[in-house]
């Protein structure tokens, strides 16, 4: 028997939304670091390209394209993936949408969809992984994409932020409910993050860099490798907490530096 048969595999990692934006630099991060991917996306063509892109060049990557909404899909899901690649060793939940919507106009089925793919699909998946980690024996760790809405609202999307909210006591409440299986559950908080170039642009961009010490909009890059960390190793004493990676945005509001004339007091 060959070396190779004998070796131990790689790490399997789970990955929801992959297809787009920060769950495909997550996915891209975590094949470079030498993980099995297990990728997840209602946009099936999307996500099975990323697949065979990555499978191409390093560890295996398959896809799979459940409802997240929907817990019978999901389980569906990870009981392929289980078949196709055995037992995952961790679960990145970034599966998420953002619609615009003003709270006086919105519709019963404008706030479902949003409750439903952003909290309710990071439930079923978190459910779906610790079954598996529990039959075989427990461990794992799984991060689940916050959002700053969770912790400064924003008008226009108050579904959005209730949805993210919600993430980060899953997150805390998943940690403790799983400390006895030996699962990690923490989560990333993003700022704002521009996925594709020229996404935030004119007066929209400058009021926002007034407002990021950093002086800069994110990348998806800045999650993955947060991301990353806390799936590793080194961050084993690191549970139930949710990470915000944001520039500083959530520092505060700026004021005039001192010596500048203030507008308001003329």
């Amino acid at each position: 028997m060959s070396a190779d048969a004998t070796a131990p595999l790689a790490p399997l990692a789970v990955v929801t939304g992959a297809a787009r934006g920060i769950g495909r630099a997550v996915a891209e991060r975590l094949h470079q670091e030498g993980y099995r991917l297990a990728l997840l996306d209602r946009e099936a063509g999307e996500v099975e390209s990323l697949a065979a892109t990555l499978s191409a060049d390093g560890p295996v990557a398959r896809a799979y394209a459940p409802d997240m909404r929907a817990i019978a899909a999901v389980g569906d899901a990870f009981a392929a993936l289980a078949r196709d690649l055995g037992t995952p060793d961790a679960l990145v939940n970034s599966a998420g949408i953002y619609p615009d919507v003003s709270a006086i106009d919105m519709r019963e089925e404008d706030w479902d969809v949003v409750l439903d793919v952003n909290l309710k699909g990071t439930f079923f998946a978190c459910q779906a992984f610790a079954r598996l980690r529990r039959d075989a024996g427990g461990g794992g760790a799984i991060v689940n994409l916050a959002s700053t809405a969770a912790f400064s609202a924003r008008a226009g999307a108050v579904h959005y932020a209730a949805s993210k909210g919600g993430v980060v006591m899953l997150t805390k409440g998943l940690a403790l409910e799983w400390r006895d299986l030996g699962i990690r559950v923490n989560a990333v908080a993003p700022g704002l993050i521009e996925v594709r170039e020229g996404q935030v642009s004119g007066a929209y961009r400058q009021q926002f860099l007034t407002m990021i010490p950093s002086g800069r909009i994110g990348v998806p890059a800045d999650i993955s490798g947060v991301v990353a960390f806390l799936l590793s190793p080194d961050a084993a004493f690191m549970n139930a907490e949710c990470v915000v990676v944001d520039g500083g945005f959530l520092a505060g509001r700026p004021l005039q530096r001192a010596g500048t004339p203030n507008p308001a007091a003329s």
